[in-house]
Formats: structure tokens, C-alpha cells, sequence
């Protein structure tokens, strides 16, 4: 894992780079104050003893002008929103200093990723808004040594005229997210055409399922599928890519972020092979700290002296219908068991919304098939027979029949700003 990550997790005194963070963060962070009240300031703890990050007391403590995580004013440097696939966006503070550590970390994560001098980079992330993919990206190319061209097409044109783009400025390499990815190939599909001079197509911000490979292979035929790199925008730069025939296999970006894995989400593991909730203590971020924070995924190691493991996607996304709860990586093993998908899934959503007074639950299902209604009824009666919960509430009034929907990847609910699609999409009023 690199030295840092190595010595704490055997329990040996703590470098004094992270020992300093704590001391400074303890002082001066008015939420980890409170949440570090019991743990001793005299610097004799170790990292494992130092309370898991909540998520919903962070965020809470964390607004925009009147911040608790907060070490100090925040006077240089720039503000940043993300969250991007969640309904509530939230903002990160970076300073000047923290930003140009970001952009650097992200560089070494496109040269582990695949790049090579004379590449020419198609940078289709989204821009604006306060989103910082798109920037950051832009940042962590000028930062590299090596000769390229960047061509900052972003998210936000038609699948037709980013096509064109990229022809006209013969790109080599592309930055994208997943979705952004699957509607370009659709597009490319539909109209019997491939782009075979794409060398490597580079995505983050988004899982990149199996079943969606197959499509996106066939439009960008001589391509490799790599991460660009695994983090956020609230955690940092996490895991450099380190295999080019598995995408979800990293490298801990040591020494700046030290990784736990932690089965039960609050004690770390060595074990090779058990998944667990993934751990963040960022190094490199002062201003707003981020220590044993969260990152919303799960993980396994695979060589934990090497610092490589794999990432088995995201932390439970609850599906909750009524009183029934389901989550939304089973319901898209449901589905595709039921389609008999070899690999061509382009999309899948789970909508939940209200009618006739009863939650609804519609799975949008991005597949081209010839019966949709027999189709339709296989999903219906693959999720009924794994929940017989489910089907017992649908039979009682309790909530409403399943509803499937077949639709291709652009008529998906997609974030107009980070281009990224949610896997849920809650659309029950409230009051």
C-alpha cells in the first residue's frame, strides 16, 4: 500500500506527516473537534481509533459560507460542487495549493491509465455549474511533461457533433463518463459506423458494468477500456489504474491518500479477497479535511503490500418502495438474468414515483429487443419470484405493479451537468 498506509495498518507509530494533520485538524476543525472528542489529543492514537466519517453530520456542518469542517478562512483557491448523482450537490473547499496537488495526482493517474507522448485527447467531461471534472482535467493534461493535444470538446454538444469532433481532430484519447460513452456508441451503432483510430477510451465518475462493454467495443473497435482514475471531487485522487484487461483493479495514489478497507465500515482489513467499505484519509487536504471519510464504495484488496484492490462498485443504493426495500444492484441482476444479456445492456434505472396513492416502481432498461411485451413480463416475473415481498405488497394494495420501460440511452434521466447517470431517481413530491 506504500509506506504510509503500511505502517498504520500494522499498528507501528504514524509518520509524522500524518500525525501532524491530525494535531492541526484537532485544533482547528471545529466538527472534528466534536466528532474526535473522546479520542486522546496528545498524539498517542492511532489512525483506527479516530471515529469513521457520517456523511450526513459532515455535509450538515459543511455549508458553503458558514462551514465547522473547516481549518480556517478560506481566502484562495477555489470552490467545487459534487455529488453530481445524488439529488442534493454539495460543495468541497481546495486551496491553490490543494487544487495543483489534485490536478498533479490526476496526471500520474492518466500516464498509469495509458497515455503516451503525441496522444491527442478528446476531454468530453462536463463544465460549469461549479462542476470540477472538466477542469481539473484540463489542469492535470497542461501538468503533464509528455507532448499532447488537448481538445476540450466537453459534455454538453450532441452525440453527432462530438462525433465530428473528434474525427476533425483526430483523436487518440478519450476522457468521458460511462454514460457519455454508451450514447456515443449507440449513436455510432445505429448508423453502421465504428472510430477504429480511438487507442484508449478513459472513463471515471461512473461504474463501468460488463454488460455495457460489448456495445461500446463494438463502435471504438481498437480501443482498451481504462479507468481514468478512482476518486472524487470530495475525497480526491483514491486509485491509479493498474491492469489494462480490468478496469475496476487500482493502485492506492500513495503517499497522498491512505485507504482502509473495512468489512463492518469501521474497522480496516489486510485480507485478501473480503470486500468492505472504502476509507479515505487524504494527506494533502488541510483546509477541508477528509480523514476516514467514506467514500461510498465497496472494495477488496487483491495485493495489500502492493496497495492494489479492486473496486466492486458502490456502497448499498437503497431502493425503498413503500415498506419493501430493495437495492438497485440487485434489481439490475434481476434484469439482466432475465434478458439473458450476453453483454449489451446500454442503461439501466430504477425510477420510483407515486400513482393512485401508492409508490411505483418503473425500471428503465436500455436494451433493443423485437417482444417487448414478453420481455416486460420475463423481468416482471424474475423480480416477483426473487421477492415475494414485493409481489405480496403489489397483490395487498400496497404499492403499485412493476413497471418496465424500454428506452434508448438518451431518453435516460442524465445529469444536464456532469453528465453521469443515477441509478435511482426518486420522483415523489414532497411536502
Amino acid at each position: 500500500m506504500g509506506d504510509i498506509g503500511g505502517e498504520i495498518s500494522r499498528g507501528s507509530e504514524m509518520p509524522q506527516e500524518l500525525n501532524d494533520l491530525l494535531s492541526f485538524v484537532q485544533t482547528n476543525s471545529p466538527y472534528y473537534q466534536r466528532l474526535w472528542r473522546d479520542v486522546p489529543s496528545d498524539g498517542s492514537a492511532s489512525l483506527d481509533q479516530y471515529p469513521v466519517v457520517e456523511h450526513a453530520s459532515y455535509w450538515a456542518a459543511n455549508t458553503c459560507m458558514n462551514s465547522h469542517v473547516l481549518t480556517g478562512p478560506h481566502v484562495s483557491g477555489i470552490v467545487l460542487k459534487t455529488g453530481g448523482t445524488t439529488s442534493h450537490p454539495k460543495v468541497t473547499f481546495y486551496t491553490k495549493d490543494e487544487l495543483r496537488m489534485a490536478s498533479q495526482q490526476l496526471g500520474l493517474g492518466i500516464l498509469a491509465a495509458g497515455i503516451r507522448s503525441h496522444d491527442r485527447v478528446a476531454n468530453l467531461f462536463y463544465a460549469g455549474e461549479m462542476y470540477g471534472s472538466f477542469l481539473l482535467h484540463v489542469l492535470s493534461i497542461m501538468d503533464l511533461t509528455i507532448p499532447l493535444v488537448h481538445l476540450p470538446i466537453g459534455g454538453s454538444c450532441t452525440s453527432e457533433t462530438t462525433i465530428q469532433y473528434m474525427r476533425e481532430s483526430s483523436a487518440t484519447i478519450v476522457f468521458s463518463t460511462v454514460t457519455t460513452l454508451v450514447k456515443l456508441a449507440e449513436y455510432l451503432l445505429e448508423r453502421q459506423e465504428i472510430m477504429p483510430g480511438i487507442r484508449v477510451l478513459m472513463f471515471s465518475g461512473e461504474a463501468f458494468y460488463e454488460d455495457q462493454r460489448s456495445r461500446v467495443s463494438q463502435a471504438f473497435p481498437g480501443a482498451k477500456i481504462r479507468s481514468l482514475i478512482y476518486g472524487s471531487i470530495d475525497a480526491g485522487a483514491l486509485g491509479y489504474s493498474a491492469s489494462e484487461t480490468d478496469s475496476r483493479l487500482h493502485a492506492v495514489s500513495s503517499p497522498y491518500v491512505i485507504l482502509e478497507i473495512a468489512p463492518d465500515g469501521l474497522t480496516s482489513t489486510k485480507a485478501t479477497g473480503v470486500p468492505g467499505s472504502v476509507l479515505v484519509t487524504n494527506i494533502g487536504r488541510r483546509l477541508q479535511p477528509v480523514i476516514r471519510y467514506p467514500s461510498g464504495d465497496l472494495a477488496e484488496w487483491v495485493d495489500y503490500e502492493k496497495g492494489v484492490f479492486r473496486v466492486l462498485g458502490r456502497d448499498t443504493i437503497g431502493v425503498r418502495v413503500g415498506p419493501v426495500s430493495i437495492d438497485t444492484k440487485h434489481l439490475r441482476q434481476v434484469v439482466t438474468s432475465a434478458l439473458g444479456v450476453s453483454g449489451d445492456l446500454g442503461a439501466f434505472q430504477a425510477v420510483i414515483s407515486r400513482a393512485n396513492m401508492r409508490d411505483v416502481l418503473t425500471l428503465r432498461v436500455g436494451y433493443r429487443l423485437t417482444d417487448e411485451d414478453a420481455t416486460r413480463t420475463a423481468i416482471t416475473t424474475a423480480l416477483y419470484d426473487a421477492r415475494p415481498m414485493f409481489l405480496d405488497h403489489v397483490q395487498r394494495g400496497l404499492i403499485g405493479p412493476l413497471q418496465v420501460e424500454f428506452l434508448a440511452v438518451e431518453s435516460f434521466k442524465i445529469s444536464s451537468t456532469t453528465g453521469k447517470l443515477a441509478e435511482l431517481v426518486d420522483e415523489r413530491p414532497t411536502v
